[in-house]
């Protein structure tokens, strides 16, 4: 399978998985996993009572997921995607600018799509520069931005506030 949520390596300690979105005559829920390896950005996963490829066949398709407490703690000023969405935004000089709709992967590095109460859309590197501080467990970011990045990709170009 494909991992969507950080490097394959990352996951082989699981020993449980859920799996939902099963074919015809498979049961959605909770799966032992008898032993799993990293292949390239792939994790190949044993499941207890898959022992075939016609049993292997059927569950193509199908989300495997973790449970939250089985999910790898990450290195330092590395983030889960799904933690940062939603998440308050607030700029040293402008105060709370909206929250994290999106994180786009972008080729030099990845993008907070941060949105406002009205809908004004900011594009904000996530680099050091301007990203002073992320604490997941109050769901808040804290920015430096330059002058005239906020709202820059709004109608106009105008800075909003």
């Amino acid at each position: 399978m494909k991992v969507v949520s950080g490097e394959a390596a990352r996951w082989v300690h699981l020993s449980r998985v859920v799996l939902h979105g099963s074919g015809p005559g498979i049961e959605d829920g909770p799966r032992k996993v008898e032993s799993a390896r990293a292949y390239r950005d792939r994790l190949v996963l044993k499941l207890s009572g898959v022992n075939d490829a016609s049993g292997a066949a059927a569950l193509r398709g199908s989300d495997v997921l973790a449970a939250a407490e089985d999910v790898p703690r990450l290195p330092k000023d590395v983030y889960w995607v799904e933690r940062l969405v939603g998440a308050r935004v607030m700029d040293a000089v402008l105060g709370d600018i909206g929250r994290v709709a999106d994180v786009i992967e972008a080729g030099g590095g990845d993008l907070l799509l941060v949105k406002d109460d009205q809908g004004v859309e900011t594009l904000i590197p996530m680099v050091k520069q301007f990203v002073t501080g992320i604490d997941e467990a109050s769901g808040t970011i804290r920015l430096a931005l330059p002058e005239g990045l906020r709202g820059l990709n709004a109608e106009g170009g105008r800075e909003t506030a």
